[in-house]
């Protein structure tokens, strides 16, 4: 029965009596591993460009410099990769300063043993799955801090800070921009009709539909409550107010209960604040909901039927 393949580890070593007493060592481990020697540092760099290994054992002094280099390479290349600095007699300070940075753990290699080289690996893989699951967690929580739970979208202080960058970027190279203020039609009904379960439901699907039919430069995201925000880059009022056209029948077109959207549409203008161009798509918004709902207003332009009662 063929030997089951275990861990992928690289062994840099430049000495081949060294190397070949690592290899033996680990030929006697209880779990197997699949050993690769590296006897440079610039085998051992190629390497490590063409295939994955869980684990490198990286003498400190090579003939082309110390192991620091290749940890240095290994950083600036992105690698997370853990490494355990092997060292001779009398090396540890400088494996210390190995560890300061970024190497998990050090050998002696008179101290080498079947023993000492499982205890390690099974120390250095603990420490590399917690080292993921912590970065997996603080990935997760800067996903959360600027994504909406519910729809899946981007949320208000994200959008804030997406649209100031737009600004700076318009302002700079004078590139046009617009807002779109999408708010879903009585959304209230939904919830009182059907319980907030399909009104949840009924905003994801927004979402998803806006999303959906937009382009990917262009930034969506849940403003509060039942409104949605758009960005659209590079987007004059006429394309603009087109995209809005667009989004306003995809929605109306989802499966009931679905309420209708009304959606303001913004222009940036040169001078013009964030606040200002807010209030604008928002009063375009509302525009909107003035002339019957269900329709797209652009601010400054009159909308056919405006002046009934804007209650949502």
């Amino acid at each position: 029965m063929a030997r089951e393949k275990g861990m992928r580890i690289l062994v840099v070593e430049d000495d081949d009596g060294d190397a070949a007493i690592f290899l033996r060592y680990m030929e006697k481990m209880r779990k197997p591993v699949s050993a690769t020697r590296a006897a440079t540092m610039g085998e051992a760099k190629s390497l490590l460009s063409s295939k994955e290994f869980d684990l490198v054992f990286l003498d400190l002094m090579l003939p082309e410099g110390n192991g620091l280099d290749l940890l240095a390479h290994l950083s600036e290349n992105g690698s997370d990769v853990p490494v355990v600095i092997v060292t001779g007699s009398g090396d540890e300070t400088k494996a210390v300063e190995a560890m300061k940075a970024g190497a998990y753990d050090y050998l002696v290699k008179e101290n080498l043993s079947t023993a000492v080289l499982e205890q390690t690996i099974r120390y250095a893989r603990r420490r590399h799955n917690l080292e993921q699951d912590r970065q997996r967690m603080v990935e997760k929580l800067a996903r959360l801090s600027v994504t909406d739970e519910l729809t899946g979208v981007a949320n208000r202080r994200a959008f804030m800070e997406k649209l100031q960058e737009e600004l700076q970027r318009s302002e700079r190279t004078k590139q046009p921009f617009a807002v779109l203020m999408v708010d879903m039609d009585r959304f209230k009904e939904v919830n009182d009709r059907y319980g907030h379960q399909a009104g949840d439901e009924a905003l994801k699907r927004c979402a998803a539909a806006l999303r959906r039919n937009v382009r990917r430069t262009d930034f969506v995201a849940r403003y509060g409550g039942e409104e949605f925000c758009i960005i659209l880059p590079e987007t004059e009022t006429v394309g603009a107010r087109r995209v809005a056209a667009n989004l306003r029948e995809s929605v109306k077109q989802l499966p009931p209960p679905m309420p209708t959207v009304s959606v303001g549409v913004a222009s940036w203008e040169p001078d013009i604040t964030l606040d200002e161009l807010m209030h604008r798509a928002d009063e375009a918004m509302y525009g909107a909901k003035r002339a019957g709902r269900d329709c797209v207003a652009v601010y400054g332009s009159p909308v056919a039927g405006e002046g009934a009662p804007a209650d949502n």
